[in-house]
């Protein structure tokens, strides 16, 4: 039939939760605090080194014991996420700063963990740590050979369980080979037989120096525990409308900015993949 008046604006009506990646095998998002927005968070930890151990020859006569493990400071730089949005005071803005905030709290909520993963695998933004500078362990013929890699190398020197970090690209691989199961907590993951987290994600599936990899290829990593700070919710930042139009076009710009800091514990290495060997 023909259309006798404009269309009704109604609400969207999908809701906005993000998809499974990095937030839920990270611990957090926690508050990011005020001072660390620019200048980062740093904080020590113990774990860096697995205990030492020695045979006990007799009562009286011990091993020499080695002490070589020390306290590790681990630091991580500030960068930001936004959302933004150009519009016309007569449309979206017309509706006023709370339904401008709507818009723009969305649209950091559906996208910021794919624009967390991606900078976090390419060093991008000044994020870091990250992934680039990984220690390269090699290649592996399938998804199975390299989970046994990289936990192999990351449980010879550390003693918590870890998160791996795969490309979305290759969660049907890892499904298809049964080196993943779903962990069934109220935290639900997907995990490996010894408990390793994995993370899919927007991640750039390059090597620890920017590797392109071969045609069907692609990097995984494995990284200690991951934590990641975050402006909350109720401090995200958005100038008021009236400081972001353009009276030149009468276009409004508005943007929504959320600090983060990421870190890892300790150790990181990569390993460059067949992912269509699903039996290897």
């Amino acid at each position: 039939m023909a259309v006798v008046t404009g269309p009704v604006y109604v609400p969207a009506p999908n809701p906005v939760v993000p998809r499974y990646g990095l937030f839920n095998v990270a611990t957090g998002p926690l508050d990011i605090p005020i001072q660390a927005r620019s200048g980062g968070i740093q904080y020590q930890i113990s774990v860096c080194d697995l205990p030492e151990a020695y045979e006990v020859n007799c009562q009286e006569d011990h091993d020499t014991k080695v002490i070589e493990s020390g306290v590790t400071t681990v630091t991580g730089a500030p960068f930001v996420v936004y959302s933004a949005i150009r519009c016309s005071p007569v449309g979206l803005a017309n509706q006023g700063e709370a339904a401008v905030r709507r818009y723009l709290f969305d649209q950091l909520v559906a996208g910021e963990q794919a624009v967390v993963e991606r900078a976090f695998s390419t060093g991008a933004v000044g994020l870091s740590p990250s992934l680039q500078g990984a220690t390269n362990i090699g290649n592996a013929q399938g998804p199975v050979q390299a989970v046994g890699m990289l936990e192999s190398w990351l449980y010879a020197r550390y003693g918590l369980p870890g998160v791996i970090h795969a490309p979305i690209l290759a969660a049907p691989y890892f499904s298809g080979a049964h080196v993943i199961d779903w962990d069934r907590s109220l935290t639900g993951s997907w995990r490996t037989d010894v408990g390793t987290k994995v993370s899919f994600g927007d991640y750039a599936g390059t090597g620890p120096s920017g590797q392109v990899p071969a045609a069907g290829d692609t990097w995984i990593y494995i990284t200690g525990q991951v934590a990641i700070w975050r402006t909350s919710d109720a401090d995200v930042l958005v100038p008021p409308m009236g400081q972001v139009i353009d009276r030149s076009t009468n276009l409004l710009t508005s943007v929504m900015e959320r600090e983060y800091v990421l870190t890892y514990d300790c150790y990181a290495a990569g390993v460059q993949v067949t992912l269509d060997t699903t039996d290897q």
